[in-house]
């Protein structure tokens, strides 16, 4: 019985999925533009691809003073590339995090002088919509 538990409590710590939320900018203001991580319905002018990287260091584990979270980096760095370009939003949007598990943050927590590395990359394809074409919704899948 013992050992079963030993082995249920390394499973719990030991688990590699991690889920990530990003808060899209809302829709009711014009001067904000959308994200999407499908294609956009209607005619649309593609003004280029875009990829946008934030470094930094975890610190004790948990801490990140760089922003180097999917939030940070879409609100600070990706988005304000899409209004420097003059898009109205942006399709096709991929993401990729540095993950770490909850042993290893811990660990570094304990030996606290010791940063994490730590890396978000944004990409998408920036678009301008044409006439008629409407950005797509919340709730409503892209096709």
């Amino acid at each position: 019985m013992r050992g079963t538990f030993g082995l249920l409590m390394l499973m719990a710590l030991t688990g590699c999925t991690a889920v990530n939320v990003v808060r899209a900018p809302s829709m009711g203001d014009m001067r904000e533009v959308f994200v999407t991580t499908g294609d956009v319905k209607g005619p649309y002018q593609s003004l280029g691809v875009v990829q946008t990287t934030r470094r930094g260091v975890l610190l004790f584990g948990f801490a990140d003073p760089a922003g180097t979270d999917m939030e940070a980096g879409m609100y600070e760095s990706l988005i304000p590339e899409v209004r420097r370009m003059g898009g109205d939003g942006i399709m096709n949007v991929r993401f990729q995090q540095t993950q770490y598990i909850l042993p290893t943050r811990i660990l570094f927590a304990v030996l606290f002088f010791l940063p994490l590395p730590s890396e978000v990359t944004l990409s998408g394809e920036v678009v301008k919509l044409g006439p008629g074409a409407a950005p797509p919704s919340a709730g409503t899948p892209s096709r």
